[in-house]
């Protein structure tokens, strides 16, 4: 094994670590995220219920059926409005990412939302800023049997992510439609979770 090879593999293998290490930490935060909602949405839906509950006793009178059906129905846009938040405070979150964590979600969104062919990816001007060195590298070497990827000199204006170009089709990965596309299943999973 040659010297270049030598340092290609030990490059490679602390790639990995850190991939791992940041992996870990984001499942980290994640857990504690979920804890914490977990704790909040137990409050909160346990303060709802019971006020819910007295309201559908003032109201026993009238309609049991009418009672019922208010706290079914409020108790549901408690529990969407505290997945809501919940999924907000996530998207806030990574405004709080280091660099490197940043621009590992990044690879990994690109490397998902790829499509074969060459293709410009945009990003705002900040993110073009700090953007690390040999990323663009990166990127290719791990799409490089089916894709091209050059990063577009000139910001656009974003507010994260980034966008891919292919001339007639745009890939939208801005991290606001990432959200937006899968919130369905954001909400699906923290429900089963905290509900």
């Amino acid at each position: 094994m040659t010297g270049l090879e030598k340092i290609k593999e030990k490059i490679e293998e602390q790639s990995r670590e850190n991939c791992e290490k940041i992996f870990a930490e984001t499942n980290l935060k994640i857990k504690k995220m979920i804890a914490e909602a977990r704790e909040e949405g137990n409050r909160r839906a346990t303060e709802t219920v019971e006020a819910a509950q007295r309201e559908a006793d003032k109201r026993n009178a009238v309609s049991k059926s009418t009672a019922e059906s208010i706290t079914r129905n409020r108790y549901l846009e408690i529990r969407n409005a505290i997945l809501n938040d919940i999924i907000s405070a996530a998207y806030l979150e990574i405004e709080k990412f280091s660099d490197e964590e940043y621009f590992d979600m990044i690879f990994s969104l690109c490397k998902k939302n790829i499509q074969p062919g060459e293709c410009i990816m945009h990003m705002n001007g900040y993110d073009l800023s700090r953007i690390p060195d040999g990323f663009e590298e990166k990127i290719n070497s791990a799409v490089f049997e089916t894709s091209a990827v050059t990063i577009g000199e000139k910001a656009v204006d974003i507010e994260n992510g980034f966008i891919l170009d292919y001339g007639d089709i745009t890939v939208n990965c801005t991290l606001r439609a990432v959200f937006d596309e899968n919130m369905d299943e954001l909400k699906d999973m923290l429900s089963k979770e905290l509900f």
